[in-house]
């Protein structure tokens, strides 16, 4: 909901032009998400069936291997970085013809780069949190970090600035809530999982990657559905057209932070239920879960298509106002991905991250080629209209494979903890 803010004032502050190479920036610096080799995800599975075990001391194992991990991969992305700010190719990347505006550009990729190494270093805080099922404390520290961001642009707007000071601040705000939320979670909340470089060892990380390997590649395809689309528009259009098609996805996305929110938290519920082989609960929780979501943001959808262009005229400003037709696609692709991102969740949480990323992979490939040569016919329709389409496929894929391997799994005769044990471990 703090995007609702914060985006007028960021448009205000910086204008349609620089707002947007701030937005294409980002969308470059959120491929270096990929660094993490999955091993964040992978945290979340291996800490959840340890849990369920309750075997606390391989907790600790597993916390301390990422941490030392984390820190290496730090390390490596700072120096990629400093390398990337210096590449000539950068403002072409981006459409950029200003020479004035090409150096601002590298300098905001040096900022929002270092401020991401700094962040990876602390990858695992919210990781763990999942895997232990408290994820609503990473939610906590996300809530935070909304409001700082709300206050940050606000004194931004009544003090005047440029776009390397707007980039220092408001960078700085997520990776000091990371900071903060890892702090917690070690220090005060669960000292005894406290990481030791002693603890980290090879097995470990590899039991690690078991999971996230494959959730890497699925991160890949994940981080081009969500930021290749700025690049393309930048490339392509250039930037001034990037808040165009950001500012009214942004309304979408925040309905469906919602909905996602309510899904995520089933991924490691799911591992659990695995492990015990209650499958009949997997089954039932997938099917109301899609249900939920789906509606949740269908009903949201409508909303933005009738009162998107005024709402957006009034809220961010008469040059990123969207036409009846860029909203309509917009809708229908947002409650296609969330379908696809809900049962996706299912998948992930019963072992089958690897078809997952085949599925989405697929789909994604599919939307991206689309919108690269469908954006100079049909402008930026194109790219929730390819996206619509290619993310069906996706979430039919995953809901009929997710159902059936459940479905398989149950006839093998896993053992069913029953209802009376069932009812004890979702009290928890």
């Amino acid at each position: 909901m703090s995007r609702l803010v914060v985006i007028p004032l960021s448009l205000k502050i910086l204008g349609t032009e620089r707002y947007g190479l701030w937005l294409a920036v980002g969308s470059l610096i959120a491929w270096l998400q990929m660094s993490d080799f999955g091993i964040s995800r992978g945290l979340v599975n291996v800490i959840a069936e340890a849990t369920g075990r309750e075997a606390r001391q391989e907790v600790r194992r597993y916390i301390s291997t990422g941490t030392v991990a984390f820190g290496v991969l730090s390390f490596a992305v700072a120096i990629l970085v400093v390398q990337l700010s210096r590449w000539q190719g950068v403002p072409k990347l981006l459409n950029i013809q200003d020479a004035g505006l090409a150096q601002e550009a590298k300098i905001l990729v040096l900022i929002c780069g270092l401020y991401f190494a700094a962040s990876l270093s602390l990858q695992g805080a919210a990781a763990v949190c999942e895997g232990l099922q408290e994820g609503y404390l990473g939610a906590g520290f996300q809530v935070f970090s909304a409001l700082a961001n709300v206050a940050a642009a606000s004194l931004l707007y009544w003090s005047g600035s440029g776009l390397t000071f707007f980039a220092l601040v408001m960078a700085a705000i997520p990776a000091l809530a990371n900071a903060g939320l890892a702090f917690y979670i070690i220090a005060c909340r669960h000292p005894d999982l406290r990481p030791s470089y002693k603890e980290a060892n090879w097995r470990s990380l590899k039991e690690i990657m078991r999971f996230g390997g494959p959730l890497m590649v699925l991160q890949m395809f994940t981080v081009a559905a969500l930021y290749s689309m700025n690049l393309i528009i930048a490339n392509r259009l250039g930037p001034a057209e990037v808040p165009k098609y950001s500012v009214p996805y942004s309304l979408f996305m925040t309905i469906a932070g919602v909905c996602y929110l309510l899904a995520h938290p089933y991924i490691p519920a799911y591992a659990e239920a695995r492990r015990r082989g209650d499958w009949p609960w997997i089954r039932s929780r997938a099917l109301r879960l899609l249900a939920l979501t789906a509606c949740l943001m269908g009903a949201g959808s409508v909303g933005l298509m009738v009162i998107g262009t005024p709402l957006i005229r009034w809220w961010a400003g008469v040059e990123v106002t969207p036409g009846t037709e860029l909203l309509f696609w917009l809708g229908v692709y947002s409650v296609v991905n969330i379908a696809a991102a809900t049962n996706g969740v299912l998948l992930i949480g019963i072992g089958r991250a690897a078809a997952k990323a085949v599925f989405h992979g697929i789909s994604v490939s599919l939307m991206a080629v689309g919108a690269w040569l469908l954006l100079p016919i049909l402008g930026l329709v194109a790219i929730p209209l390819s996206g619509a389409c290619a993310l069906l496929l996706d979430a039919c894929l995953s809901l009929v494979y997710g159902l059936a391997s459940a479905e398989s799994q149950g006839r093998q005769g896993d053992c069913n903890p029953g209802p009376k044990r069932r009812a004890a471990m979702w009290r928890r």
